[in-house]
Protein backbone atom coordinates (compact mmCIF):
# COMPACT_ATOMS: atom_id res chain seq x y z
CA UNK A 1 0.00 0.00 0.00
CA UNK A 2 1.33 3.23 -0.62
CA UNK A 3 1.19 6.20 1.16
CA UNK A 4 -1.38 8.21 -0.06
CA UNK A 5 -3.87 4.90 -0.15
CA UNK A 6 -2.95 4.29 3.23
CA UNK A 7 -3.65 7.67 4.51
CA UNK A 8 -7.26 7.50 2.35
CA UNK A 9 -7.48 4.34 4.28
CA UNK A 10 -7.12 5.41 7.49
CA UNK A 11 -10.18 8.23 7.36
CA UNK A 12 -7.45 11.16 6.15
CA UNK A 13 -5.36 10.33 8.64
CA UNK A 14 -6.80 9.86 11.59
CA UNK A 15 -4.49 7.68 12.96
CA UNK A 16 -2.68 9.49 15.73
CA UNK A 17 0.82 10.39 17.09
CA UNK A 18 2.21 7.22 16.78
CA UNK A 19 1.04 5.54 13.42
CA UNK A 20 1.95 8.45 11.64
CA UNK A 21 5.14 9.32 13.15
CA UNK A 22 6.04 5.51 12.61
CA UNK A 23 5.25 4.78 9.28
CA UNK A 24 5.77 8.74 7.11
CA UNK A 25 9.40 7.66 7.25
CA UNK A 26 8.85 3.80 6.37
CA UNK A 27 6.18 4.47 3.61
CA UNK A 28 8.11 6.78 2.04
CA UNK A 29 11.29 4.63 1.79
CA UNK A 30 9.24 1.75 0.49
CA UNK A 31 6.82 3.45 -2.27
CA UNK A 32 10.20 4.76 -3.38
CA UNK A 33 12.13 1.80 -3.74
CA UNK A 34 8.83 -0.02 -5.30
CA UNK A 35 7.94 3.32 -7.51
CA UNK A 36 10.52 3.70 -11.01
CA UNK A 37 12.46 6.89 -11.32
CA UNK A 38 9.61 9.52 -13.14
CA UNK A 39 9.51 13.02 -13.79
CA UNK A 40 8.25 14.51 -10.61
CA UNK A 41 4.76 15.95 -10.97
CA UNK A 42 4.17 19.46 -11.72
CA UNK A 43 4.70 21.60 -8.68
CA UNK A 44 0.72 22.82 -7.17
CA UNK A 45 -0.68 25.89 -8.06
CA UNK A 46 -0.31 28.42 -5.06
CA UNK A 47 -4.19 29.16 -4.79
CA UNK A 48 -4.11 25.27 -4.43
CA UNK A 49 -1.67 24.97 -1.66
CA UNK A 50 -3.31 27.88 -0.12
CA UNK A 51 -7.18 26.05 -0.57
CA UNK A 52 -5.50 22.76 1.23
CA UNK A 53 -4.27 24.70 3.80
CA UNK A 54 -7.44 26.54 4.77
CA UNK A 55 -8.91 22.86 4.30
CA UNK A 56 -6.83 21.23 6.92
CA UNK A 57 -6.95 24.25 9.27
CA UNK A 58 -10.70 24.01 8.82
CA UNK A 59 -10.66 20.13 9.68
CA UNK A 60 -8.62 20.84 12.80
CA UNK A 61 -10.49 23.07 13.88
CA UNK A 62 -13.89 21.32 13.71
CA UNK A 63 -12.21 17.83 15.28
CA UNK A 64 -11.26 20.14 18.50
CA UNK A 65 -14.96 20.93 18.33
CA UNK A 66 -15.91 17.47 17.94
CA UNK A 67 -13.67 16.23 20.96
CA UNK A 68 -15.11 18.98 23.16
CA UNK A 69 -18.59 18.12 22.15
CA UNK A 70 -17.97 14.34 23.13
CA UNK A 71 -16.32 15.75 26.53
CA UNK A 72 -19.70 17.59 27.08
CA UNK A 73 -21.61 13.88 26.36
CA UNK A 74 -19.99 11.18 27.31
CA UNK A 75 -18.20 10.20 30.28
CA UNK A 76 -14.45 10.12 30.45
CA UNK A 77 -14.56 6.14 30.34
CA UNK A 78 -16.69 6.49 27.05
CA UNK A 79 -14.26 8.95 25.50
CA UNK A 80 -11.30 6.67 26.23
CA UNK A 81 -13.06 3.86 24.82
CA UNK A 82 -13.91 5.56 21.53
CA UNK A 83 -10.18 7.12 21.10
CA UNK A 84 -8.44 4.16 22.15
CA UNK A 85 -10.81 2.10 19.26
CA UNK A 86 -10.40 5.01 16.83
CA UNK A 87 -6.65 4.17 17.10
CA UNK A 88 -7.10 0.33 17.16
CA UNK A 89 -9.23 0.73 13.98
CA UNK A 90 -6.60 2.65 12.28
CA UNK A 91 -3.89 0.08 13.07
CA UNK A 92 -5.73 -2.64 11.31
CA UNK A 93 -4.89 -1.12 7.99
CA UNK A 94 -1.25 -1.90 8.99
CA UNK A 95 -1.75 -5.54 9.95
CA UNK A 96 0.37 -6.94 7.22
CA UNK A 97 3.34 -4.60 8.47
CA UNK A 98 3.03 -6.08 12.15
CA UNK A 99 2.35 -9.15 11.00
CA UNK A 100 5.38 -9.39 9.24
CA UNK A 101 7.00 -9.30 12.90
CA UNK A 102 4.76 -11.51 14.56
CA UNK A 103 7.19 -13.29 16.52
CA UNK A 104 9.87 -10.97 16.27
CA UNK A 105 9.79 -8.27 18.51
CA UNK A 106 13.44 -7.13 18.49
CA UNK A 107 13.31 -7.25 14.57
CA UNK A 108 10.00 -4.77 15.38
CA UNK A 109 11.65 -2.33 17.97
CA UNK A 110 14.55 -2.21 15.60
CA UNK A 111 12.78 -0.93 12.42
CA UNK A 112 10.20 1.55 14.39
CA UNK A 113 13.59 2.79 15.65
CA UNK A 114 14.49 3.89 12.50
CA UNK A 115 11.40 5.60 12.25
CA UNK A 116 9.99 7.65 15.08
CA UNK A 117 11.44 5.73 18.58
CA UNK A 118 14.82 7.21 20.21
CA UNK A 119 14.82 3.84 22.25
CA UNK A 120 13.68 1.48 23.73
CA UNK A 121 14.00 -0.52 27.05
CA UNK A 122 12.54 -4.22 27.61
CA UNK A 123 12.77 -5.73 30.87
CA UNK A 124 11.93 -9.57 29.72
CA UNK A 125 11.58 -10.44 33.98
CA UNK A 126 8.95 -7.82 33.94
CA UNK A 127 7.63 -8.08 30.80
CA UNK A 128 7.53 -4.12 30.71
CA UNK A 129 8.40 -2.45 27.41
CA UNK A 130 9.26 1.34 27.97
CA UNK A 131 9.13 2.91 23.97
CA UNK A 132 10.74 6.19 24.05
CA UNK A 133 9.48 8.58 21.22
CA UNK A 134 11.93 10.93 19.67
CA UNK A 135 10.92 14.77 20.21
CA UNK A 136 9.11 15.90 17.97
CA UNK A 137 5.59 17.85 17.31
CA UNK A 138 2.43 15.43 17.89
CA UNK A 139 2.17 13.38 14.31
CA UNK A 140 -1.46 13.51 14.10
CA UNK A 141 -2.40 15.77 11.05
CA UNK A 142 -5.64 17.01 12.56
CA UNK A 143 -4.22 17.71 15.88
CA UNK A 144 -4.20 21.57 15.99
CA UNK A 145 -1.63 22.73 18.72
CA UNK A 146 -3.71 24.33 21.92
CA UNK A 147 -6.98 23.42 20.70
CA UNK A 148 -7.23 19.48 20.39
CA UNK A 149 -7.32 17.96 24.07
CA UNK A 150 -4.65 15.59 25.62
CA UNK A 151 -7.26 13.01 25.83
CA UNK A 152 -6.78 12.48 22.08
CA UNK A 153 -3.57 10.44 23.37
CA UNK A 154 -5.71 7.90 24.44
CA UNK A 155 -5.96 7.28 20.01
CA UNK A 156 -2.50 6.88 19.92
CA UNK A 157 -2.50 4.40 23.05
CA UNK A 158 -5.22 2.31 21.17
CA UNK A 159 -3.02 2.31 18.16
CA UNK A 160 0.13 1.27 19.93
CA UNK A 161 -1.76 -1.55 22.19
CA UNK A 162 -3.13 -2.89 18.89
CA UNK A 163 0.41 -2.94 17.40
CA UNK A 164 2.43 -4.83 20.06
CA UNK A 165 -0.39 -7.34 20.70
CA UNK A 166 -0.24 -8.09 16.88
CA UNK A 167 3.47 -8.23 17.05
CA UNK A 168 3.49 -10.22 20.19
CA UNK A 169 0.57 -12.48 19.09
CA UNK A 170 -1.15 -12.12 22.59
CA UNK A 171 -2.97 -8.90 24.39
CA UNK A 172 -0.77 -6.02 26.14
CA UNK A 173 -1.76 -3.06 28.01
CA UNK A 174 -0.16 0.59 27.38
CA UNK A 175 0.22 3.49 29.16
CA UNK A 176 1.11 7.10 28.18
CA UNK A 177 4.13 8.25 29.79
CA UNK A 178 4.84 11.31 27.98
CA UNK A 179 3.30 12.90 25.42
CA UNK A 180 3.43 16.61 23.18
CA UNK A 181 -0.41 17.08 23.63
CA UNK A 182 0.25 16.49 27.55
CA UNK A 183 3.10 19.14 27.65
CA UNK A 184 5.66 16.77 26.87
CA UNK A 185 8.59 17.14 24.13
CA UNK A 186 8.07 13.49 22.65
CA UNK A 187 5.16 10.70 23.04
CA UNK A 188 6.14 7.52 24.90
CA UNK A 189 4.56 4.96 26.06
CA UNK A 190 4.87 1.36 28.64
CA UNK A 191 3.78 -1.89 27.54
CA UNK A 192 3.06 -4.02 29.61
CA UNK A 193 3.76 -7.68 27.71
CA UNK A 194 3.08 -9.72 30.40
CA UNK A 195 -0.46 -11.04 31.40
Amino acid sequence: MNRNEFIKKCGAGICGCGVLGLLTPLLARAEAAATPAVAAPAAAVPEDVELLKQQLEGARERFAKLLAVMAGQLDDATRGKILQSLGSQCSQDLAPFFNKYRGNLQGFLDKIKTAWVERTDYDEKTGMLRVIGKPAPCACPLVKAGRTPAEFCDCSRGWTQAAFATVLGKPVTVEIEESVLRGGSRCSFRVGTKG
